[in-house]
């Protein structure tokens, strides 16, 4: 169980089956009084992906949440996050 009010943004805490949002594993990204807000950042089968579901999860409901680690990327997500960087470094240097 999550204490809503030790939650800091940037932590990850997992919904399960029971808890009133979607299942999956969230990333904490705002501590308003009343709530918190939370992204997805895993997929159904639990993988890392960048779903873009945001929720905001009522203090009350927010019990239901337990903490989490980061979830991984996965083999192939690195091995595009390798290749995309020299892309990514090169497009920086070029003028607009």
């Amino acid at each position: 169980m999550v204490d809503p009010t030790a939650v800091e943004v940037g932590d990850f805490v997992e919904a399960g089956a029971d808890s009133g949002v979607r299942e999956g594993v969230y990333r904490v990204v705002g501590t308003p009084p009343d709530a918190l807000v939370c992204l997805r950042v895993t997929d159904d089968a639990g993988n890392r992906a960048s779903t873009g579901d945001l929720v905001r999860v009522g203090v009350d409901d927010a019990t239901g949440l337990d903490p989490a680690t980061e979830p991984r990327s996965g083999a192939v997500g690195a091995l595009v996050d390798l290749l995309q960087g020299p892309y990514w470094l090169l497009r920086s240097l070029l003028p607009l």
